[in-house]
């Protein structure tokens, strides 16, 4: 596990639908409102399920879906969330 750092999540916020979902992050301290999640595909595999699964995950903790874009070349695809409490 490489857990990712509140400060570090903080500069970016930008994280990894994969570190979230393997629980290497913790968001009760994370000081934005907004928050970017990405995925990326590799060989035979969508970036799509797992990113939907980490949007799930967030739901239940007060986060909602703004939207969904691939960026660049389409390998990576992010989801835009909004804290609503």
């Amino acid at each position: 596990m490489a857990f990712v750092s509140p400060q570090q999540l903080a500069q970016t916020r930008v994280v990894r639908a994969e570190s979230l979902l393997q629980g290497e992050v913790d968001l009760r301290a994370y000081p934005h409102r907004h928050l970017a999640l990405v995925s990326s595909s590799g060989f035979m595999r969508s970036a799509v399920p797992q990113l939907m699964q980490a949007v799930e995950h967030l739901s239940n903790y007060g986060w909602e879906l703004v939207t969904v874009t691939a960026v660049g070349d389409g390998h990576n695809v992010y989801a835009f969330m909004r804290r609503t409490t």
